[in-house]
């Protein structure tokens, strides 16, 4: 249970440097086949999709991090659920502003490449500007 967690942190700070760097199917490959990205403007789904929609939407500049902290896992066998706070920063004229921050709420799946999201939903508590290219 304590492998399995640790493998779950390590798999929700990929995600944010994953983002970070711009390796959208990188970031992807962490998704289920069947794994879902839902966000409050755009849902994507598969690998495909989330990488295709990550890479039109997230321009290099300005550049930002993501933060994930205060995670809650629940492991039962081969699946978990997981609640994480998040915070983005983007970069500023003067230093970094923030973004936006809410909730990550996430459904996991173990498979034999270790765990992946099934399902990855970003639910924002404040917003302010993005800085991404949304429809």
């Amino acid at each position: 249970m304590l492998e399995d967690k640790d493998a779950i942190r390590e798999l929700l700070h990929r995600y944010c440097f994953c983002m970070d760097e711009g390796r959208f199917a990188e970031l992807a490959a962490l998704f289920a086949e069947d794994g879902e990205w839902i966000a409050p403007y755009r849902s994507a789904n598969g690998p495909t999709d989330i990488a295709a929609w990550l890479q039109q939407s997230v321009p290099p500049q300005p550049r930002r991090m993501h933060y994930v902290m205060n995670s809650i896992i629940d492991c039962d066998g081969a699946r978990a659920t997981v609640r994480s706070n998040y915070l983005v920063m983007v970069e500023g004229p003067d230093g970094p502003i923030p973004s936006v921050c809410g909730v990550y709420d996430d459904l996991l799946v173990k498979q034999p490449g270790g765990w992946r999201f099934q399902r990855r939903r970003l639910i924002h508590a404040f917003k302010g500007d993005m800085a991404l290219r949304l429809p």
